[in-house]
């Protein structure tokens, strides 16, 4: 237990670490390109966010020997919506380790929707706003502007991006099972045990928002399992309390095969929650997934899950910037006042509406600027 405890308080003190190294050493250094040049700042933080997310994996895979076995369809690099199960608050730390495992190359770019308050957590939360993560506040008039504003700019940029979403909306525990199961009786639907009803507002709004904006190729359902133990909490993760593996089902849907009508895209999501528990009771009494159990799926794969090259390099980099970025604090004056102009910045941000939004704003002005140029020499002209 001791050993268990140790372990976890030094890969939660690692993650953060990396995390805050990041954002001193990597983010904050391209932040002024967010004012000239919005299409290359999106690209070099998508860039940085997606080697760190190979240092959660790497730490899982080297402290707690944690393997995670992914199998159903590869996840390409397209532009896509992604569903999933949300069995515990701390999924997305074994996510990370599915988009490696399961994705082909090059690395994807994967953006989550989060609730609001998150982008407030120093560190954290100001990372994921320059990664351009999705934060909504539970108010459909607010969340609905704030995920239409985003998918255009997405457009805008003419880049491949994936969206991941919860349509549970909260982790299964046994207080939100029964709120899910209160409302099942109320509508007369079936009552679950391994996943709660899905909110489908949110998805059915994202999938008809991309696939008009030109920027749906596919939706990915992902389920997870957990064979033995789990983290439901970030304690649980300080306490060092990690399964010594995970199980993800992936299964692709091309955007050819959705419904079209919003109430048809919120009966289908319905039904691929239905699906999804009788998968997970499978799961459960079998310790895997079996592909044979959806005859619609096509082509069968299975991911090597050995920890590769790319993994140790992430480990080592990672490490040394947090080396170095802890010396440079402790020593330097210069870094000393970087590091708490950069944290006002985000603070005061945050505070606002959010890092993304201002590269929103900045990126409209500069077009509004380039129309005007463009009619102002256009004039000269004649």
């Amino acid at each position: 237990m001791r050993k268990e405890w140790v372990l976890g308080m030094l890969y939660a003190g690692l993650w953060a670490a990396s995390i805050f190294s990041g954002f001193l050493m990597l983010c904050c250094p391209v932040f002024p390109l967010m004012l000239v040049n919005q299409k290359l700042y999106r690209r070099l933080t998508d860039l940085i966010f997606a080697i760190w997310e190979l240092y959660p994996v790497a730490l899982m895979e080297v402290l707690f020997g944690t393997k995670i076995v992914v199998s159903g369809d590869e996840i390409r690099p397209e532009s896509a919506l992604i569903i999933m199960n949300h069995r515990t608050r701390c999924d997305w730390n074994f996510l990370w380790g599915a988009m490696f495992y399961g994705s082909r190359r090059p690395a994807h770019k994967l953006k989550f929707v989060l609730k609001a308050p998150i982008k407030h957590i120093p560190g954290p939360g100001w990372v994921m706003q320059m990664a351009g993560f999705l934060f909504i506040d539970r108010s459909w008039q607010k969340d609905e502007k704030v995920l239409k504003t985003s998918l255009d700019y997405m457009r805008d940029l003419k880049n491949t991006y994936q969206i991941l979403i919860f349509p549970e909306g909260t982790d299964l525990t046994p207080h939100n099972l029964e709120k899910s199961n209160a409302f099942a009786r109320s509508h007369n639907l079936e009552e679950y045990k391994r996943v709660l009803h899905p909110k489908t507002t949110g998805f059915s709004f994202l999938a008809s928002t991309m696939r008009e904006n030109n920027q749906l190729d596919a939706v990915y359902d992902l389920t997870v399992g957990y064979p033995d133990k789990y983290p439901q909490s970030e304690m649980d993760v300080v306490k060092g309390v990690f399964p010594q593996q995970v199980n993800f089902f992936v299964k692709r849907y091309p955007v050819q095969s959705l419904p079209t009508d919003t109430e048809d895209l919120k009966a289908w999501l319905k039904n691929i929650w239905k699906n999804k528990e009788k998968k997970l009771e499978s799961f459960y009494k079998q310790q895997t997934f079996t592909p044979e159990d959806d005859e619609l799926l096509g082509e069968k794969l299975h991911f090597n899950n050995d920890t590769s090259n790319a993994l140790y390099l992430a480990l080592l980099f990672w490490t040394s910037l947090i080396v170095i970025t802890n010396y440079l604090l402790i020593t330097s004056t210069l870094m000393q006042i970087w590091t708490l102009m950069h944290c006002f910045l985000l603070v005061v941000l945050s505070l606002t509406k959010g890092s993304l939004a201002f590269e929103i704003y900045c990126y409209r002005k500069n077009e509004e600027e380039d129309d005007y140029m463009v009619e102002y020499h256009s004039k000269k002209k004649k």
